[in-house]
């Protein structure tokens, strides 16, 4: 049995990783540090915050302007939230672009879509914790779309709320799961990187040398590659969090939740506006929650849908075409920030299209390769 020594030697330091990774393989250490740090700053407000609909906001805000340095522990949990998904996003990207997916890695493509999944929950219920006009709001419209999904919906949406409006119950549920699910979902983490370890990463340009000479020991370019990393986006979070720590909140967030007064127009964080550009753009709620559901599934599902053998026209516009999809959810983003009209309706439904295309494209493939395939045995 190997003692702690060696095992922090091989994999804190001779953990071999190909030798023309990228900046963008960094990005998983500023995960795993800003995921700390947001549960750092997240435990240090719930030992304040009341979560009943009187107190919550008051709590928050005194809180941020009465203890010592709480405004700063606030802004960083603020601002840390946005990078916490940029770079989860830039992380995702990665892993499409140089196929991470493909053979023995599956099964770490998966974690990471539970992940994933899991900080996209701790976002929602966090943003409702501040119980402002905007928190409230988007919960009520959310739950509601919530509740049109057939069979569940009105089910969810019960248990969601806790009754049927948003009160108290709603409330504390909200703020039970938003303190849970980080260490749930720091558990899948470690699991991540237990299979990373284990399955090792993906070459940039696998494939093109030969294997004794593509890999080299983590220790210490790649490692000092991810401090710089690291301390470039903390230098990014200072520059938020003390010169500009108003730019990433919506002005409604310094309003408390008026139940009677409906604001005109309600936009959700920036790491969330592709999907609520969808629920804005469909006439139908089930369209809307439909197509989010594709969204991450089609995403999720990538190795499934990318495992067979294309046309070399398609496979060497890959990375093409996963360029222009992603562009088309940044696109699809800019559309959640507009007031609604015919033509940004258009252009998003534009842009989800061009999405699922991507992923439309191969699956009909393997559809006409099924047909012929079994054309024979038909006539």
């Amino acid at each position: 049995m190997k003692t702690i020594k060696e095992m922090i030697t091989d994999h804190l330091i001779k953990f071999q990783v190909p030798k023309h990774i990228n900046w963008l393989y960094t990005i998983g250490s500023v995960l795993i540090l800003w995921f700390v740090l947001q549960i750092a700053t997240g435990i240090s407000m719930a030992i304040h915050y009341k979560p009943s609909v009187k107190l919550a906001f008051l709590s928050v805000h005194r809180t941020e302007r009465l203890f010592k340095y709480g405004w700063l522990i606030r802004n960083m949990h603020i601002c840390g939230s946005s990078i916490l998904f940029l770079a989860l996003y830039l992380h995702m990207f990665r892993g499409v672009y140089y196929k991470c997916y493909s053979g023995s890695r599956k099964i770490i493509w998966y974690t990471g879509n539970i992940i994933h999944f899991i900080i996209i929950l701790i976002g929602f219920f966090g943003s409702a914790l501040g119980w402002s006009q905007i928190s409230y709001w988007a919960v009520v419209v959310i739950t509601n779309f919530i509740g049109s999904i057939p069979v569940i919906g009105k089910y969810l949406k019960t248990i969601l709320l806790g009754g049927y409006i948003v009160g108290d119950p709603t409330l504390r549920r909200f703020f039970i799961f938003h303190c849970i699910l980080p260490f749930v979902c720091l558990l899948f983490i470690i699991w991540h990187l237990i299979l990373v370890h284990a399955r090792g990463q993906t070459s940039t340009i696998e494939g093109r040398m030969p294997i004794s000479k593509s890999f080299i020991d983590i220790y210490p370019i790649v490692i000092a590659r991810d401090i710089i990393a690291c301390i470039v986006m903390l230098f990014i979070m200072n520059v938020l969090c003390l010169i500009y720590p108003r730019i990433l909140r919506n002005k409604l967030s310094y309003i408390p939740a008026d139940y009677y007064t409906t604001p005109s127009d309600i936009e959700s964080e920036w790491y969330f506006l592709p999907y609520y550009a969808i629920l804005k753009t469909f006439e139908s709620k089930i369209s809307g929650v439909l197509t989010i559901t594709s969204i991450l599934l089609t995403l999720t599902f990538i190795p499934n849908i990318y495992n067979i053998r294309l046309p070399r026209a398609i496979s060497d516009s890959y990375k093409l075409h996963s360029i222009t999809a992603f562009i088309s959810l940044i696109l699809l983003g800019l559309m959640g920030r507009c007031r609604y009209s015919k033509l940004v309706s258009r252009l998003s439904k534009l842009c989800v299209l061009w999405y699922l295309g991507y992923f439309a494209l191969p699956l009909g493939i393997k559809l006409l390769l099924f047909i012929d395939k079994n054309k024979a045995k038909w006539i």
